[in-house]
């Protein structure tokens, strides 16, 4: 161990002493996002319509390309091949995906922490990623495609397996297909064995979530809305340019929500005298 340590430290400091002061790193500037989902969605759609997939009883999925009398994935119809529109930037992507099985519980939202299997394939048919035991991902934290299909599915059921700390076994979860265009996925960002631009295809069971709470305020992030089923990220009932989910003090009036929405300690979210908006929304009492 000590003599590999010291190799590395002799090959580092070669490296570090064969570089110039006038050497450069040279950036490549990002292809046109429209140009390139034009590319992606045609791969996609070729990829769909040259393929089939087969799905077990547990849900898992594996492709394979037509040779006889296969039926593509656009044309089966035990899974239904669907598609949201996703607008990022100026662009509407349009999202292929396949609902398995909603799942029978609780539904996460895109702010949300999720408890997955889940593995990821090229176009080309390498698998690039696999998790065959449940983790944890927070999914505004992950590629930009995932919090835009996952919560539309459903958790399952707990149903034993290792420890009610890190559970393996559910039943009635929520399993599901998605086809990203690379905008969603790592587009021109090096990822691993993924190359650059690549659409991705990942196949996932929702197994549980943990709802969060980003600012700490004691108000669950996907409740901060006016609206329950609103998007948390255009709520700013301030106008700072903070949305609440990240914001302390919602009105702004200077008196952290956390308090304004107790009373004696407890959470009641109490409203002004002669008011109707509880006091973290209303910065005229607090």
């Amino acid at each position: 161990m000590k003599n590999l340590s010291k190799l590395i430290f002799l090959l580092l400091a070669i490296a570090i002493a064969s570089c110039s002061k006038n050497d450069t790193i040279e950036t490549v500037p990002l292809r046109d996002y429209a140009e390139q989902y034009a590319k992606d969605l045609d791969s996609i759609n070729k990829f769909i319509d040259t393929h089939y997939m087969t799905v077990t009883p547990a849900l898992d999925v594996t492709f394979a390309k037509i040779d006889e009398a296969q039926t593509s994935i656009r044309n089966q119809s035990e899974f239904p091949l669907q598609f949201k529109t996703v607008k990022k930037g100026e662009i509407d992507y349009k999202v292929y995906y396949i609902n398995f099985r909603e799942g029978g519980n609780r539904q996460p939202t895109k702010l949300d922490s999720v408890y997955v299997t889940y593995k990821g394939d090229l176009l080309s048919g390498t698998t690039f990623d696999t998790a065959q035991n449940p983790a944890w991902f927070a999914l505004d934290r992950v590629v930009k495609g995932w919090p835009e299909i996952i919560p539309m599915f459903k958790t399952g059921f707990y149903d034993g397996g290792q420890s009610d700390s890190n559970p393996t076994s559910f039943t009635d979860y929520g399993a599901g297909l998605m086809f990203l265009p690379s905008a969603l996925g790592y587009y021109g960002s090096s990822a691993g064995t993924i190359p650059l631009y690549s659409p991705l295809i990942y196949s996932f069971k929702l197994m549980e979530l943990q709802y969060q709470d980003h600012d700490g305020d004691g108000i669950l992030s996907k409740d901060e809305v006016a609206t329950p089923g609103d998007d948390p990220e255009l709520y700013d009932t301030d106008g700072d340019g903070i949305p609440n989910y990240k914001d302390a003090d919602d009105d702004g009036d200077g008196y952290l929500t956390k308090f304004e929405i107790r009373d004696n300690g407890v959470i009641t979210f109490p409203t002004c005298p002669g008011g109707t908006l509880p006091k973290y929304l209303d910065p005229t009492c607090h």
